[in-house]
């Protein structure tokens, strides 16, 4: 299983009801919420792995921003308990940037480690 793979499965539990995608936003449907993973790159490839990627929490039309950071804040402390099925996952600090029509999106930034 890629690392993707994992963040993937890690996050869908904590963030039941939102559109996971990988790369992208792609949608524009106000109701929904999305989380996209988005990778960030990493140090050079040898026995240990460790890619960077970033997660965008995007809010529904009308969303508070208090309700999105609370989602990253249950990402943050679910990956400092346990790293599912990746060897280590660390999170930074959820950044708040809203998007062009107003939702609220959070960014957080992941470090993984992988065999």
């Amino acid at each position: 299983m890629s690392a993707v793979d994992s963040i993937r499965a890690f996050i869908a539990p904590i963030l039941p009801n939102w559109r996971i995608q990988y790369g992208k936003w792609v949608g524009d449907i106000a109701e929904d919420r999305y989380a996209v993973i988005k990778p960030a790159g990493g140090p050079r490839v040898e026995l240990v792995r460790r890619p960077q990627f970033t997660l965008s929490l995007i809010g529904s039309d009308g969303d508070d921003a208090s309700a999105i950071s609370q989602a990253a804040e249950e990402i943050i402390e679910a990956m400092r308990s346990s790293s599912g099925g990746l060897v280590f996952l660390q999170p930074g600090e959820p950044v708040f940037v809203p998007a062009n029509d107003g939702r609220p999106v959070f960014e957080i930034a992941i470090s993984a480690i992988t065999t």
